[in-house]
C-alpha cells in the first residue's frame, strides 16, 4: 500500500510548486516602477498577500524568497543588490501574521517599517501641496496612507479580518481580502521605499532625491490600489474555494 505524504512533505511540496509559480510571474513586467528608469513591478507582486493567507508568515516569505531568487537567473536581474525579495516578503509575513490570529506581531511588524523609514536620512517625511484655488501650499505627511493601514490594522477592524475570510458571503471575504492586501501591499511599499532610500538615493544629487520622492508622493497610492484590486479579484477566488474544500472535509 503506498503511503500517504506527511505533513511537512506537503508544505515542502507546495512552497515548491508556488515558488515556481512565483518564478514564472517575477519575470512578467507590468506598470513601470516610480523612481527607478526601466524598472518595472511584475505581475507577482499581485500574488504575495495570497501567499501570506495560504502559507502564513514564515513559509511565504520563503517561498517568495525562493522564487524571486531563481528569477534572478530567469530574467529578472537583480535591482537592490539581491535583496530585491524583501518588499513581497514583508507583505506575505504580515498578512501572515495577521492571518493567524497574531496581529500584535503583525503591527508591530508594520510600525518598525515605519520607524525605520521616517528615520532614513534620505526619506522624504512632508511634502510641499498646492492648495486648490490658492497660491499657497501646505506640508502633508509622506507617509499619510501607510499612517491610515497603521489605523485600519491597529483597530477592531484589523481584529475581525480574519474572521471574513471565512465567510461564505463573497462580500464578506472580499471585504476581509482587500483590508488585508492594503495592508500588506503598504508594508510592501515601506520596504521597497528603504531599499530605494538605502541603494538608489545615496547616488542622486539633493534636487534629484526630491524630485523623485515627489513623484512616488503623487502615485504611490494609485499603485497600491491598484495591486490591492488586481489581488483581490486574484486571490477571493481562490480563498473561497479553499474555505469550500476546508469546510467540505470538516463536513460542514
Amino acid at each position: 500500500m503506498e503511503s500517504k505524504p506527511q505533513p511537512r512533505a506537503k508544505s515542502i511540496m507546495l512552497i515548491a510548486t508556488l515558488a515556481a509559480v512565483y518564478t514564472v510571474l517575477r519575470v512578467i513586467p507590468t506598470f513601470p516602477l516610480v523612481g527607478i528608469p526601466g524598472a518595472r513591478f511584475s505581475a507577482s507582486d499581485f500574488i504575495a498577500s495570497l501567499y501570506g493567507v495560504i502559507l502564513g508568515p514564515y513559509s511565504s516569505v520563503i517561498c517568495i524568497m525562493i522564487g524571486t531568487v531563481t528569477g534572478y537567473f530567469v530574467g529578472r536581474p537583480p535591482i537592490f543588490y539581491g535583496l530585491d525579495f524583501l518588499p513581497a516578503a514583508l507583505n506575505g509575513f504580515v498578512v501572515g501574521l495577521l492571518i493567524q490570529g497574531r496581529r500584535r506581531y503583525a503591527l508591530l511588524t508594520y510600525l518598525v517599517l515605519l520607524v525605520l523609514f521616517l528615520w532614513h536620512p534620505y526619506a522624504l517625511i512632508l511634502i510641499q501641496v498646492a492648495t486648490p484655488y490658492s497660491q499657497r501650499s501646505i506640508l502633508f505627511p509622506f507617509v499619510w496612507l501607510h499612517v491610515l493601514g497603521l489605523i485600519i490594522l491597529g483597530s477592531p477592524v484589523g481584529l475581525r479580518v480574519k474572521g471574513l475570510l471565512s465567510k461564505k458571503s463573497i462580500i464578506h471575504v472580499t471585504l476581509g481580502f482587500s483590508l488585508t492586501s492594503l495592508i500588506g501591499t503598504l508594508a510592501q511599499h515601506l520596504t521597497g521605499n528603504l531599499l530605494y532610500a538605502s541603494v538608489i538615493l545615496p547616488l542622486l544629487s539633493e534636487s534629484a532625491r526630491v524630485a523623485g520622492w515627489t513623484m512616488v508622493f503623487w502615485l504611490y497610492p494609485v499603485e497600491r490600489l491598484m495591486i490591492v484590486v488586481v489581488s483581490t479579484i486574484v486571490g477571493v477566488p481562490i480563498i473561497r474555494a479553499l474555505v469550500f474544500r476546508i469546510n467540505l472535509l470538516r463536513g460542514g
